[in-house]
């Protein structure tokens, strides 16, 4: 954005080509001299080369509408050439609908955009054409006035690349449905810095979030379930927070309660991957959430356990969902999910354990898989569980494995794991191997 509106030599600077910088600066001449109107005039040319330039770029690479205007152009050029005089009333009706044209047809600019330009438009009428005005009365347009419009010529036409509208749009699905595109939101922001997102119109930020969000549920669409959908908002919302958080609140809400059940599930995944995602929900989009928590399929809720507990609004359901678990959702949760909030319930499940068979299972599937998330208490619960419990681990094979990882850990002394297990029915796994 450019901040210093006072500042009119840092203007030229922001213009995105050559020719752009030396069209502008014939204008900003004139402002510099005083002749406010020369500026107007010679600003409203600048736009009008640098939009007939884009739509040349735009033809370049494809665009079909483009294409067309650029025909329609080249063929007045001709037809001025050969003498015509229709040549020249279709030129200047050209000129007139440009900026019609290139909001409409291209999506160059939006609404507010175009507005600021049109006004540009009427007042170089003003100042170019004296029967405009009452005889002896010419048009003075004030300082302010030539700034705002060279202002805006810059930050609307003369800086921006010719991808603003559908075509912008495309480019930018295109980079994010790429398997390569990245998951981590610092390298996102990169890529998307080198696209058209870097000087991108606020109705383009919104286009892309609106693409993004819905695209993710499209079956027919590239961005059907793409994990970098994700990393691309979040990296929207690192490029132009308070637009995309904006955006987010409209269409976020809506969207999760939209899901039909069957695709419940991947509404839960994607919020859950979505930088503060919690804020920009509406409460029956939240509650919907909560309830797939607390009462939604067990094969599906533990595909998403992991990253909702991520979440600190919901983590008093994910606890209490992890608490009612059975050893195999966990266990799935742990190894297919990285599960990291069942250490409780896996000590839980190991208190119940009244078979060696049922031991065994217990520390393989998530006792062993979440060993370094134990400490020093929570390993003194386990083995106090024989006592305890009665739980049946003496004997039991892994429950050997388990104290010998528990040795090479250093979380005891070997005097003080040996005293423990002596206490609690495993003297028959004590190490009389001197300490050191």
């Amino acid at each position: 954005m450019i901040e210093a509106l006072a500042d009119m030599e840092a203007l030229a600077l922001h213009c995105r080509s050559e020719q752009s910088k030396e069209y502008i600066s014939e204008a900003l001449l004139c402002y510099r001299s005083g002749a406010y109107r020369a500026a107007i005039v010679s600003t409203w040319i600048a736009i009008v080369f640098d939009l007939i330039d884009k739509i040349r770029e735009l033809a370049l690479s494809g665009d079909a509408n483009a294409k067309q205007l650029e025909h329609q152009y080249e063929t007045y050029l001709q037809q001025i050439e050969q003498g015509n005089e229709q040549g020249v009333k279709s030129a200047l009706q050209f000129e007139r609908d440009i900026l019609t044209i290139c909001k409409n047809q291209l999506q160059l600019f939006d609404q507010q955009q175009f507005t600021d330009l049109a006004r540009l438009r009427e007042d170089r009428h003003r100042c170019a054409h004296p029967s405009f005005q009452k005889v002896g009365e010419p048009y003075r347009p004030s300082a302010e006035q030539a700034r705002l419009h060279l202002r805006n010529a810059v930050l609307h036409v003369l800086a921006q690349p010719p991808l603003q509208g559908r075509a912008a749009l495309a480019e930018l699905k295109t980079l994010v449905s790429s398997n390569y595109f990245p998951a981590d939101t610092a390298k996102a922001v990169a890529q998307l810095r080198m696209s058209p997102l870097e000087k991108a119109s606020d109705a383009l930020v919104r286009g892309f979030i609106d693409e993004l969000l819905f695209g993710f549920f499209d079956k027919n669409g590239p961005l059907y379930l793409k994990r970098q959908v994700t990393s691309a908002i979040n990296a929207s919302l690192e490029m132009y927070r308070p637009l995309v958080e904006q955006r987010l609140s409209k269409q976020l809400g809506k969207l999760v309660r939209d899901q039909p059940d069957q695709q419940f599930l991947f509404a839960v995944a994607f919020i859950s991957l979505l930088s503060s995602s919690w804020n920009f929900m509406d409460g029956p989009a939240r509650d919907k959430v909560v309830e797939f928590i607390s009462h939604g399929k067990g094969s599906e809720v533990i595909k998403v356990l992991a990253v909702l507990s991520k979440i600190d609004a919901v983590r008093a359901e994910v606890d209490a969902r992890v608490a009612v678990l059975t050893l195999d959702e966990l266990g799935e949760a742990i190894a297919s999910h990285r599960l990291r909030a069942g250490k409780n319930r896996a000590i839980e499940l190991l208190s119940e354990a009244h078979s060696w068979v049922r031991a065994n299972e217990v520390i393989n599937k998530a006792i062993l898989p979440l060993f370094d998330l134990l400490n020093r208490s929570d390993v003194e619960r386990i083995i106090r569980l024989p006592v305890e419990t009665n739980a049946d681990l003496i004997g039991a094979g892994s429950y050997s494995t388990l104290i010998e990882v528990v040795r090479r850990s250093g979380l005891f002394t070997q005097g003080d794991l040996n005293k423990l297990l002596d206490e609690n029915r495993a003297h028959y796994l004590v190490d009389m191997a001197p300490d050191g």
